[in-house]
Order: C-alpha cells, then structure tokens, then sequence
C-alpha cells in the first residue's frame, strides 16, 4: 500500500581504507528503510562521492563534492580506521572538511571509529593524524567505536531509529509529512480504547486468537477476550485501520493467530493531542 514519507539524504563520508563500511552502511539504510520506513514516514536516501558525484573540472574537487551532494545532506555518517585522507587545501582531509561542513549548519553528523586490527603495510603517518583529529572530536562530541563489521551494521541502524525519533532538527524536517489527525472522531471506541491504553505502557498492542474461537485483545493492563465472531471483527478492523494510518506498525504475525504492533511516532502523538483535548474540555 502506498504512503507518504519524508526523503531524507544520508551522506557516507569515508577515506579510502573503509570501502567495505560504507557498502554495509548502504545496505543497513536498505534494511532500516524495509523494516521502519512506514513506520517513520521517513525513507533515507544513501549519497556519496563514488556513486552520486560525476566527472566535473573547474573548480576544487572537495568544493565539487561539496556543491553536489554535501550541500543536500540531512545526516551525515563518517567512517574510519586507520587513515584521516589526503588535505583538501582548506582541511586536513576531504572527509574531515565534509564533517565540518556539515556540523556547521547545525546538521546531525555521526562519527564511527574501527578498532579492527591493523594491516601489516598501514601508514603510520596517517594513522597518528586521525589519533590526533579523534582527540579534536572527542572534545567536541560522542564518538562510537566498533571492533567488528557486524556490530558496526547493527549500530548503524539502531542509532538511525534513535536519531530520527530524538534529534530536533529531523524531526522539523518530518513533521510536515508525520502530522497528525487534528481530532479522533476517524478512531473508533475500540481503536481508542486499545491506542490509550497501549501508551500507558510500552505502547505495544496484542491480538492472539485460539482454537476455541475466542480471542484476545491486549494493550498494557487492558485485556478484552470474547468469543463473539461479530465483536473479534470490530476488534480486529480496529487494528487494520490504525495500522493503514500508520497510527502503530506490525512488529510481527505469526500467520494471523497472534499479532503484535507497536504505536508509532504519529501515533504517540495523536494519543497526547486527543490526552490533551479531553483534559480542555473537562
């Protein structure tokens, strides 16, 4: 089914020893958009100089960088182990003028540091420059190390969950599209029912149906069952309307016999307006 979401542009900043992070922080955004993207009404895009930047002359090639693709980003995610790059003229290196850049503009830049064992012909030249540039940075910020190439996939999809859900300046630019409904009348008694009483918990919402026929409906301490079909029918279009709606997304269906969701962003929000609503007009 289609939806609405936001683009936001993701750019892999990197030297040139990290080839294999970068294609795994591609494929942890093809995850993360596969699994969150409806959920968060939000589809990261990945950039980068090796794949979006095509043969240009007149003009520095950092600034050439810079003017194609650093200039659109929204997130910026910057790798490195055992080199920091060649100097651009105006920064030590082409990666640490893309971060600066960025950062400047008050845009979300996250920093990750491998502590994989070195190859036996590293240089050592450059290696002592990053040791230097990552002293610089911890000073100014939360750096994240990592010693294995699973961890460091993992990581970067959980940080983006996190990223997107807290940092004020993506969330400015989603709201546009993750704005909420501006009154429940759309929400029927049940969808109500089960969508406050799942934010006074962990906002997770249960359906389970068992061989008697009967059925269950779960949202924190609320538990309904009934082996009414007529009523497990108006439970159950409770559920499909507010998952079309992007009110919760389905953590998982184990063939229709149990399902469970978890409220989203818009849906949290939509609860404390309607919270909010009911406490004016008391």
């Amino acid at each position: 089914m289609a939806y609405q979401a936001t683009v936001l542009n993701v750019m892999i900043a990197s030297p040139s020893d990290v080839a294999d992070e970068r294609q795994l922080v591609r494929d942890a955004i093809y995850e993360w958009n596969a699994i969150h993207s409806k959920q968060f009404g939000v589809m990261l895009n990945p950039i980068g100089w090796e794949h979006n930047v095509a043969p240009q002359m007149g003009g520095r090639p950092q600034e050439i960088i810079n003017k194609n693709i650093l200039n659109d980003s929204d997130i910026l995610i910057g790798i490195f182990w055992t080199r920091l790059g060649s100097p651009t003229g105006e920064f030590a290196s082409g990666t640490v003028e893309e971060i600066s850049r960025h950062c400047d503009k008050n845009k979300l830049a996250s920093i990750y540091i491998s502590k994989r064992s070195y190859p036996d012909n590293i240089d050592l030249q450059q290696l002592q420059l990053l040791r230097d540039q990552t002293q610089l940075w911890l000073n100014d910020g939360l750096l994240e190390f990592y010693d294995d190439r699973y961890s460091f996939k993992q990581k970067i999809k959980d940080h983006l969950s996190l990223q997107i859900q807290n940092n004020a300046n993506l969330k400015e630019l989603i709201r546009p599209i993750q704005s909420s409904p501006k009154n429940n009348t759309f929400l029927s008694n049940e969808a109500l029912t089960l969508l406050n009483h799942a934010i006074e918990g962990n906002g997770v919402i249960t359906y389970t149906r068992y061989i008697d026929g009967t059925a269950d409906f779960n949202a924190d301490k609320f538990n309904y069952r009934t082996d009414n079909p007529k009523e497990i029918a108006v439970w159950k279009s409770a559920i499909k309307y507010m998952l079309t709606e992007n009110i919760i997304a389905e953590l998982s269906n184990h063939n229709g016999i149990k399902q469970i969701c978890e409220v989203t962003q818009i849906g949290w929000e939509l609860a404390e307006s309607i919270s909010k609503k009911d406490n004016v007009s008391q």
